[in-house]
């Protein structure tokens, strides 16, 4: 479904990624794991052209393009087959959580309001939010600010979904509401690609665990591969690092 090779991309002398391959299956569910630093956030935002990298080339099914030579057509149309969960929610503080969830269906999909309510209605109930749908974002706790940004990401009826770090801005207390919104998204078959440092999480809910390490995949296998038998001491070391802190 999308295959992503030889993917390099630079913030002036720092060379972030170095050559990421990456092939992903509809239906998959895909935990990104690995150090901080390392490009797990900037592999995901070349997915949909937010990270804008200086070689590779992508495949989303029948579209194509090589990131030496962006096509604005290629773009818009992954773009519009994805959509991505922030670290920091980016909802808009002006808007109810109603209206964030509507927005894109509005404004990109170009539907009328009235379909866009009934489905931005039905994704605010599938996140638990149904009460809270006219509130506006200074009304709500980060777990529900991000469950507000899920229900958007759903709302466009994406073919895949990247969840950056959905958790890490959240105090430790509202984390296990948002991680069980994710694992009932992830359970229905969407595509998901989900960057985190929930180890345990990340277990459980994936059926492939990608270890990135100095901008490239170092390790790439099923949950048991990677957690019960890895593959470097590397990987071992950063295992234990992870599990030691939490």
């Amino acid at each position: 479904m999308l295959e992503l090779k030889d993917i390099k991309l630079a913030y002036g002398s720092a060379q972030i990624l170095n050559g990421v391959d990456l092939s992903v299956e509809r239906g998959d569910v895909v935990s990104i794991i690995g150090p901080s630093g390392t490009g797990k956030t900037t592999l995901l935002k070349c997915i949909n052209y937010l990270a804008k990298p200086a070689s590779g080339t992508i495949s989303f099914d029948q579209i194509k393009m090589d990131y030496q030579r962006p096509d604005k057509t290629a773009v818009q149309a992954i773009r519009l087959r994805t959509a991505m969960v922030f670290q920091q929610f980016n909802v808009f503080k002006n808007m109810t959580v109603l209206q964030n969830v509507m927005d894109p269906l509005v404004v990109v999909q170009r539907k009328s309001k009235e379909e866009a309510k009934e489905i931005a209605l039905h994704e605010i109930e599938r996140v638990g939010l149904t009460s809270r749908c006219n509130h506006y974002p200074s009304q709500l706790s980060g777990g529900q600010l991000q469950r507000t940004g899920i229900a958007r990401a759903l709302a466009v009826r994406p073919d895949v979904i990247l969840f950056d770090e959905p958790t890490s801005s959240l105090d430790p207390e509202l984390v296990g509401e948002v991680l069980k919104v994710i694992k009932d998204v992830t359970s229905s078959g969407i595509t998901s690609l989900l960057v985190t440092h929930e180890m345990q999480f990340a277990k459980s809910i994936s059926n492939r665990i990608v270890f990135m390490d100095r901008g490239v995949v170092a390790a790439d296998g099923s949950p048991a591969e990677i957690f019960d038998s890895p593959s470097s001491p590397r990987l071992a070391q950063f295992l234990n690092s992870e599990y030691s802190f939490q």
